[in-house]
Order: structure tokens, then sequence, then C-alpha cells
């Protein structure tokens, strides 16, 4: 199987999920959609169906509940405590909770974010990675986190180890942005998938630790671009640092979007709010 395959739950989640983002993005892009949303009636020509069309009314139900609710569960601004001290875990944390993700983004927006994530579509997951950055601490590294939306989960397998289910591989699609080498001007997009796996240890029965696979699209194939392992203290990890995102549970399983009832009925009143 190629790198890029798909999980079957992802397979028959797309759709909806699909449906979903072009509700939330409003009326353009449902009328740009055309008869997926609004079927063209019989015996319409091109220019019949395009003013059919413009006459429709489009009332975006879906994203006002969206927001309604996003605004009802950050009402209050969350507490965060953290462990005291100016270093180890308390420098650790506070580091993380100012700016999660090495973007500049804080624990109370980056939430925020997951929160809309997983009421729009249901699902969203973070890798959590460790990378260098000027922090003015030992080492320069800390850990943060890397959210993903639902649509760039691609694979996921879990197994039974040492009596418990744990996630054993997750595919996550990227897309980088690389500069041209002429102009600077001028970039590029580059789509690349990063393959989370357990592996097993050499010499070591039953131990697995993670590594990091990055592949690349070049032309007509996926081709392996790097290979590695993130170690922590110099010592590798036995498990994947990636955690989903879920309305009910932090489970791999695809769930059901908390929306979905409201996006079959918006639609529907989309298609009848028509003036011939």
């Amino acid at each position: 199987m190629p790198v890029n395959s798909t999980h079957p739950d992802y397979d028959a989640i797309m759709l909806p999920w699909l449906t979903m983002r072009d509700v939330l993005a409003g009326e353009e892009a449902v009328k740009l959609a055309g008869i997926r949303y609004l079927p063209r009636l019989d015996s319409q020509s091109d220019a019949e169906y395009l003013g059919y069309k413009s006459r429709a009314c489009f009332f975006n139900a879906t994203a006002r509940t969206c927001d309604g609710f996003l605004g009802l569960f950050f009402r209050r601004d969350p507490e965060v405590k953290l462990p005291e001290g100016d270093a180890g875990a308390g420098a650790a944390l506070r580091a993380f909770s100012v700016d999660a993700d090495l973007m500049g983004t804080s624990l109370f927006t980056y939430s925020k974010g997951v929160v809309s994530e997983v009421l729009s579509v249901g699902r969203c997951g973070t890798l959590v990675d460790w990378g260098g950055i000027a922090t003015g601490h030992s080492g320069g590294e800390r850990a943060y986190g890397v959210r993903y939306a639902a649509e760039d989960i691609l694979n996921w397998q879990t197994a039974r180890v040492n009596g418990r289910n744990t996630l054993t591989l997750v595919s996550l699609r990227e897309v980088l942005e690389v500069a041209d080498a002429v102009d600077p001007f001028l970039v590029r997009h580059v789509e690349t998938i990063r393959v989370l796996r357990l592996q097993p240890v050499s010499g070591v029965p039953g131990a697995l630790e993670y590594g990091v696979e990055i592949w690349q699209r070049t032309v007509g194939s996926w081709e392996l671009m790097d290979l590695h392992r993130p170690l922590r203290q110099g010592k590798a990890l036995d498990q994947i640092p990636f955690v989903f995102h879920g309305p009910r549970n932090a489970l791999p399983a695809v769930d059901k979007m908390p929306l979905a009832d409201i996006v079959h009925v918006n639609l529907d009143h989309y298609r009848k709010r028509v003036t011939h």
C-alpha cells in the first residue's frame, strides 16, 4: 500500500466533512458547489440555473450555532494551575502556556482552536513535538503542540501492547511552503506525509520505540526523505506523542459530527428558499 493510503473510516466520513466545511465557509462556497447542494430543475438551461441559484437564499444557521457554542464554552477564561518555581516543570509549562505551538499561540487560544475544530467536524489531533527555541533555559529546547485538521489525519492503526490498546501508526499530511531558488517572491507548495510509527527494538523482545518518516511527493510517486528517532534526554520514546480530539472521547475512531443534523436542515432550508 502507498504511504498516502487512507483509513476506511476516513474514506467513509470525508464527504460529510467537505459538506460541513463548505457550509461553515458560507454562501459563496455553498453556491460555488452548484448542483451538489442545489439540484438543477428539469429542463433548466445553464442561464436559467444560474439565475435560479443566484436567487436562492442561504442563511448560515450552522456557522451561527457553532460560534454560539464556542462562545458558550469559553464564556469564562479557563483556569490553568501550573507548578510553582522558575525551573523544571514549572518553567517548562509556563512557557508552554504562553506559547503552545512555537508560533506565539497561547494555550487558551490553542485550546479554543481545538474546540472549534471538534465542534465543526468532530475531530482533530495534536502532535507533541520537541524543538529548538530561544527560551533562555538550558538546552534551548522544549515541547510544543502541532494541530492537525481531521482531513490531514490520513491513516492510523492500534494494537494490543503490554495489555493495553496502543496507537502504533499515524499518517499526517502536511503542505510545506518552499521558496523558489531564483525568485524569492515565488512560493511552491510541496505535499509531504509524516508517518509516526512504533517500531520493534532490535534485540529487545516486546520493546517498541517511536520513529518518524518524512515522505515527499515526487513525479508520479512518493519518496522517503528522512527517517529519524526523536529522543528525550538521550532515550527513544515508547509511545507516539499524538492525541486525538473528539466530541466524546480521545480515541482514534471517527465520531459523529456534533452539528451534523443542523447541516442537513440548513441545506434543506437553502434548497427551499428559492424565488422562482
